[in-house]
């Protein structure tokens, strides 16, 4: 499909509006391109943690984003108190932004929050494993497109899908029209089965999965709908992609949007300030070294992976990887740890030992991530050797091995548990410590040794 100009993507309205809040907990990698994002945007943001939430920080904002990750692992961070807390600050007219997991913390199919009515689309009906550039096509009356062109490429991460069924107080704002520059469908490059004579339905049959893109074309990709006063949006594709240059101006619209919705009601706590300062001693050498080391393990890990040939980069954040093992943890783990380490080498002062309050942690990250990676390798080498006989997947049995090594790693769901929970959930906490030594700084572009994110959809 023809790309509208670039020039008129840049264009964005100047936010004039309080500080949005955005819920970190579970987000990680999502999490910070989300906020690499929103610093280019020049949208002032306010950290909340699922703690904060649960004591009422909700009440000094209008807008509330939730960025991707597993939406189940977000609502156990909250908790009945956090829930309750989201739930009173949307139905009294706060606005709700939510993004691929972010949106189905808000759906009504389990394990979510049940703000509104809609529902996941079953597995065995959608697409489950697509990634990359895709068109959308937006509702033509809605004033959200006011200005966009009514075609336009995002990036999607391996969605869930909305069901069809249209429900009471719920609108379609886009949906799917076609897939972009380098679509994949699991491990699948679309622009090269293309020029294959294999139908799909051997491919499904092989890999055991749905793959064709039928299964998406046409369907919800975006969501309106109203939960008592407030309204949200919530989104399939990741508007918030840095590069995603029509994506990114979307996002911006749609904040816009609810800001000017949820400010027809009125917050008794809403201020325009910034949010209470939060003092912290700075983390000391010791506990910078500590953090290095775990990210050279992870780092060595990525390298192992790729003289397996078992993955590569995708993008300067994100894994590309083989069908059957897992590679978004990994790759999440390498991105973290880089992205917490150039944090701590700016933030870090003199203090070391006893007196610095970051070092326990930062020693109990390296000794889980050292721990982590010896079995990763150990696991990778037992599934690459299992898939020269036979059909690999993330779940399912596969030998006495394979499958004690993936449970003590990541549990036995698709939404990781094991060491990797721990280990993820210790990170989370860490990271957000550290993004908040320096919140005003707005250093938030991923890098990963000399590489930076390309513009992709401009």
């Amino acid at each position: 499909m023809k790309r509208p100009p670039q020039a008129l993507a840049g264009h964005t309205e100047e936010w004039a509006a309080p500080a949005i809040a955005v819920f970190w907990d579970q987000s990680l990698v999502w999490g910070l391109i989300c906020l690499e994002t929103l610093h280019h945007l020049s949208v002032p943001f306010h950290l909340l943690s699922a703690e904060e939430i649960a004591g009422g920080a909700l009440d000094r904002h209008r807008v509330l984003l939730v960025p991707g990750g597993w939406a189940a692992h977000k609502v156990r961070a909250l908790g009945e108190a956090g829930k309750t807390r989201v739930k009173q600050f949307v139905q009294s007219g706060g606005s709700y932004l939510g993004l691929c997991g972010g949106a189905g913390v808000a759906l009504s199919s389990p394990p979510s929050l049940g703000l509104v009515t809609l529902k996941r689309m079953p597995l065995s009906e959608r697409l489950p494993n697509a990634s990359g550039e895709i068109w959308i096509q937006g509702a033509p009356d809605h004033p959200l497109w006011e200005g966009l062109p009514l075609a336009l490429p995002v990036s999607i991460w391996w969605p869930s899908q909305f069901m069809d069924k249209q429900v009471p107080e719920s609108l379609c704002l886009a949906t799917y029209k076609a897939p972009g520059a380098g679509f994949l469908v699991a491990d699948l490059s679309l622009s090269d089965l293309q020029h294959t004579m294999v139908p799909w339905k051997e491919w499904e049959r092989i890999y055991g999965i749905n793959l064709n893109p039928a299964r998406l074309l046409g369907h919800a990709a975006m969501m309106e709908a109203m939960s008592g006063k407030g309204r949200l949006i919530l989104s399939y594709p990741h508007l918030e992609t840095p590069g995603d240059v029509w994506a990114n101006r979307l996002f911006s619209r749609c904040l816009q949007y609810l800001d000017k919705e949820a400010s027809q009601h009125v917050f008794r706590n809403c201020v325009e300030e910034n949010a209470p300062a939060r003092p912290l001693a700075r983390p000391g050498k010791e506990t910078v070294k500590h953090i290095a080391d775990a990210k050279e393990a992870a780092d060595a890990l990525i390298d192992f992976g790729e003289r397996h040939l078992l993955w590569q980069w995708r993008l300067p954040w994100l894994l590309n990887w083989r069908r059957g093992i897992r590679g978004l943890e990994y790759g999440t783990l390498a991105v973290v740890l880089a992205h917490l380490l150039g944090r701590l080498d700016k933030i870090s002062g003199e203090a070391d030992g006893p007196g610095d309050p970051w070092l326990e942690t930062a020693q109990r990250i390296k000794e889980q991530v050292v721990r982590f990676c010896q079995a990763a390798r150990e696991l990778l080498m037992e599934e690459k050797l299992a898939t020269q006989t036979r059909n690999l997947t993330k779940l399912g049995k596969v030998n006495a091995t394979v499958d004690q090594l993936r449970a003590d790693l990541f549990g036995r769901k698709m939404n990781h548990g094991g060491l990797c929970r721990e280990l993820f959930d210790e990170l989370d906490g860490f990271l957000l410590k550290a993004l908040r030594m320096n919140e005003d700084s707005g250093n938030y572009t991923l890098k990963r040794k000399l590489m930076t994110s390309p513009s992709r959809t401009g």
